[in-house]
C-alpha cells in the first residue's frame, strides 16, 4: 500500500473503490467491480497489491493512494514538476483510491 511520501501525478485513470482494499484478492475484486460499472474490458495480468492489468487493451499498473491525490493534478504542480503528496493515514482514515498508471 502507499506510504507517506510522494507519488507521480501522471496517472491515466482512477476510481474510488466500493470498499477497503487490504489484500490482493480485495484489489482484484475492486478492479472487477469498477470495470463492470464502467463497461470496460479488464484482464488481470498479475494479482498483487500493485496489480498489473489491461483495460480496454492498454496495460496499467494499479496503485493505492490518498483520495486527495486527484486534486493535486493541476497545472501548478505540473509546471513546477512536483509529485503528489500522499498520506499513509489520510483524512479518510487510511481509505485509499485506485490510480492506474500506464505500464
Amino acid at each position: 500500500m502507499a506510504q507517506a511520501g510522494y507519488m507521480n501525478l501522471d496517472y491515466k485513470l482512477y476510481f474510488e473503490p466500493e470498499g477497503g482494499i487490504r489484500t490482493p484478492r480485495e484489489f482484484t475484486d475492486a478492479l472487477v467491480s469498477w470495470s463492470n460499472r464502467e463497461h470496460r474490458q479488464l484482464v488481470i495480468l498479475e494479482e498483487s497489491m500493485e496489480p498489473l492489468v489491461e483495460v480496454d487493451g492498454k496495460r496499467y499498473v494499479c496503485r493505492l493512494a490518498d483520495p486527495l491525490l486527484g486534486r493535486q493534478k493541476n497545472p501548478l504542480f505540473k509546471a513546477l514538476n512536483i509529485q503528489g503528496y500522499t498520506h499513509s493515514v489520510g483524512p479518510m482514515l487510511g481509505y485509499q483510491w485506485v490510480y492506474l498508471y500506464e505500464a
